[in-house]
């Protein structure tokens, strides 16, 4: 079952030396372990500060921690990993969350009373309880946010800016039907060459991993649900799906293939996408899933992903983030990607950091991209949250198809200096893959092969790369992922760890092969057959990086006037109006001076293979999308 029924438990068992450890009591007898708690560092109640003024009458977001925490201080998250490094993720999964819930428990108990008399006064509203960092949110009256020091155990708090929401859509959500699927065979689809560069494809067929048995949350803004992204789309076991009924009890309908937390609805498809859309924002959320783990079925011949036996769910709602990681995590959720950058959070990027400290020690791998400010924002908050947190959100910066590193990809290191998190400067990012020139899968199963930039799908393909690694070993730890992955990757930019590119490019064959030589090591088996160095077990950077540029067609509307003329995508532009086009700046350039001087048609040059094909158009809208390609097939 993918939902756990959570007791609480007769045994306990204080692992850990460190200061300010209290142990929590039980009830039922002898069902898991629980384990040793912390207490916030300090004396009194930590208040953070105003950031801005508050409109008058307008309550304040805020929200607040208990005392009792499992990670006590800002340097817990590694002791208390190497603390627990014997343990199997699992296990320590069930023990975790179990924990979370039971200080969660009693410390809600003690608070009670004194947040009921602060609701029934007016002074407080709204108040949502989590557990996933012991406390609860709320909205206060700014005269009477001082009122929370008084609720007992209260410790810190934290303002919140709040998110201009959009307004609820009145559609209904709609499950996805199920769709049927021959079993998996690398051969039957086309691969594109982000998979190749990664070794993804070595790994399926060299240890039949694919990523079976993970799930992969998404956590974006808009999902379309379409054929082409659903045949492995998480179909929640527990759940009923268009009932109307919470089937499973955890307080949310429908909950079926992931949830809206924004709008406490099962509606993902906030802003529905035709099925001939080419909008690449539309498709944003079903892009990263489909990069983690889509798969090829049916008429659909283009398998996107680099985990294609894995699953994914969708969740959106970044104010309430601590709902989705707390459903991502009783979904027994494996990786959960952020493909979206938080800037300005201040001190309350401390919560952030806290939420997916917890949430790693109950099993999730939390993925993000680099961002895409290096352009606009200078170092170190070019990296924004979540993907500036340490140790526990893996970032990956892009680069282009031959290695190049990409002009937008945002650099580290990141600064840290809260209140409660006093780390100073921190390496970021951890690795890279692949930002520029990717193909587009359109809900109508045809593709654009080279629709879509950012870093935003950089993070999905080291999602997709922890899936197999998982999906090689269920119970490998995040602290001993981290370490494999990094130390496998290949390096591109200076010798060594770098502030641009990481570690290196993520190659997934090697992390695979390691993850599966530790786990036969742990399992007293032999593990030769993982053992030692192989030939192209890292990809030929220097052949990569010789890929020539080409400015190229990338689509073509059908009906369109190039369409109707044949131009076809993949065709090589080589000149406008008489003038060299090797970009899209040189293109519009000249396409504007011709129908500046008033010519009735401009002449297109494309070359196809051997062939020249000079086409005549007049000014105006063409139906044709280009970019810049690179040498080599997109899929194969």
């Amino acid at each position: 079952m993918h939902r756990s029924t959570l007791n609480l438990f007769a045994l306990c068992c204080l692992l850990s030396t460190g200061p300010m450890m209290t142990r929590v009591s039980a009830a039922e007898p002898e069902e898991t372990v629980l384990l040793a708690t912390e207490k916030l560092p300090g004396d009194g109640v930590w208040k953070m500060a105003e950031s801005r003024r508050t409109p008058a009458g307008l309550p304040i977001h805020v929200t607040v921690w208990f005392e009792d925490q499992f990670l006590g201080d800002g340097t817990s998250y590694s002791r208390r990993a190497k603390e627990l490094a014997s343990w199997k993720r699992r296990e320590l999964r069930k023990s975790v969350v179990s924990t979370l819930k039971a200080i969660s428990e009693q410390s809600y108990a003690k608070a009670k009373d004194s947040i009921d008399k602060l609701v029934e006064a007016g002074s407080l509203s709204n108040v949502e309880r989590h557990w996933v960092v012991n406390g609860f949110s709320g909205d206060v009256s700014p005269d009477h946010i001082g009122d929370l020091e008084e609720v007992p155990g209260v410790r810190k708090i934290f303002r919140v800016s709040r998110v201009r929401r959009s307004p609820v859509p009145r559609r209904a959500a709609k499950s996805s039907p199920l769709i049927e699927r021959e079993a998996w065979a690398s051969d039957r689809f086309l691969h594109p060459w982000y998979t190749r560069a990664l070794l993804a494809d070595r790994v399926w067929e060299k240890f039949g991993v694919v990523g079976q048995g993970t799930l992969n949350v998404i956590h974006d803004f808009n999902f379309v649900l379409s054929d082409a992204y659903a045949y492995n789309l998480y179909r929640n076991p527990n759940e009923i799906p268009d009932n109307g009924k919470d089937d499973d009890g955890n307080g949310l309908v429908d909950d079926y293939h992931g949830y809206n937390f924004q709008i406490g609805s099962p509606l993902l498809a906030v802003s529905p996408a035709g099925r001939n859309t080419r909008n690449a924002s539309l498709l944003h959320g079903s892009m990263c899933a489909s990069i983690v783990c889509g798969a090829g079925h049916g008429e659909l011949k283009h398998e996107f992903g680099i985990a294609p036996e894995g699953r994914w769910a969708g969740v959106i709602g970044a104010e309430k983030l601590e709902s989705a990681v707390e459903w991502a995590i009783e979904q027994e959720a494996d990786t959960y990607s952020m493909s979206f950058s938080m800037p300005g959070l201040g001190e309350y990027r401390s919560h952030w950091r806290k939420v997916m400290e917890h949430g790693s020690f109950c099993g999730i791998y939390f993925v993000s991209g680099a961002g895409n400010f290096a352009q606009s924002a200078r170092i170190p908050v070019q990296m924004r949250t979540p993907e500036d947190i340490p140790d526990v959100v893996f970032a990956a910066a892009g680069v282009q198809r031959n290695l190049m590193r990409t002009s937008f990809s945002s650099k580290g290191p990141v600064l840290w200096k809260t209140e409660h998190y006093q780390d100073g400067h921190v390496q970021k990012p951890e690795v890279c893959a692949f930002n520029m020139g990717l193909p587009l899968l359109l809900p109508n199963s045809q593709v654009v092969p080279t629709g879509m930039n950012g870093n935003s799908f950089a993070g999905p393909m080291f999602c997709g790369a922890i899936a197999l690694m998982v999906s090689a070993d269920p119970d490998l730890l995040p602290w001993d992922l981290k370490e494999i992955i990094t130390s496998t990757a290949t390096d591109l930019s200076a010798e060594g760890v770098d502030d641009e590119t990481g570690h290196g490019l993520i190659n997934c064959y090697r992390a695979v092969k390691e993850v599966l030589r530790r786990k036969a090591v742990r399992e007293g088996v032999d593990a030769t057959k993982y053992e030692g160095r192989e030939d192209n077990d890292v990809l030929d950077t220097d052949g990569q990086m010789k890929l020539k540029r080409r400015f190229t067609v990338a689509a073509v509307q059908p009906n369109s006037p190039a369409a109707k003329k044949g131009v076809q995508v993949g065709d090589i532009i080589v000149s406008c109006g008489g003038k060299p086009t090797a970009n899209m700046q040189q293109f519009r350039a000249a396409k504007a001076a011709a129908a500046k001087s008033g010519a009735k048609t401009i002449t297109v040059v494309y070359q196809r293979g051997a062939e020249t094909i000079p086409l005549e158009f007049i000014p105006g809208n063409w139906g044709m999308a280009a970019g810049i390609s690179l040498a080599g097939p997109v899929f194969r």
